[in-house]
């Protein structure tokens, strides 16, 4: 009985943290993508492992919906760290010991907007 709720608290205990972890990077893509001069700004603390970012979006202001722009290209890396493209968006992994500003910059389409090019550069504090 002992190991069991041992293992159970080790399971909930580390769950709260993926959590709290995803949770503490907090910031905005910005505005600026569909004009090109896109200004994204995040923050995390050294704790964090990542810090995940949702996809930019190409809005339809007439139907009042965002569309991910899903297919990116790395226009300039961070020198501080790395960025993963993953299903749901990026994920900025900085490198170990940073602390301080590091910025990204990307491309960004989607084949349901032909035509549509989003472009721009994030920043991500690590404190």
């Amino acid at each position: 009985m002992r190991v069991l709720i041992t293992m159970i608290t080790f399971a909930i205990t580390g769950y709260s943290m993926l959590s709290g972890a995803q949770a503490a990077c907090t910031g905005s893509n910005g505005r600026g993508w569909g004009t090109g001069n896109g200004a994204g700004q995040f923050e995390m603390t050294a704790a964090d492992k990542t810090c995940r970012m949702s996809f930019q979006g190409v809005i339809n202001e007439a139907a009042k919906t965002r569309i991910p722009a899903t297919q990116v290209t790395i226009t300039r890396a961070p020198a501080s760290g790395k960025i993963a493209v993953t299903k749901s968006g990026l994920i900025y992994t900085p490198n170990k010991g940073f602390q301080g500003s590091d910025t990204f910059c990307t491309n960004n389409t989607t084949p349901k907007v032909p035509g549509i090019t989003l472009s721009g550069c994030v920043t991500v504090t690590v404190r």
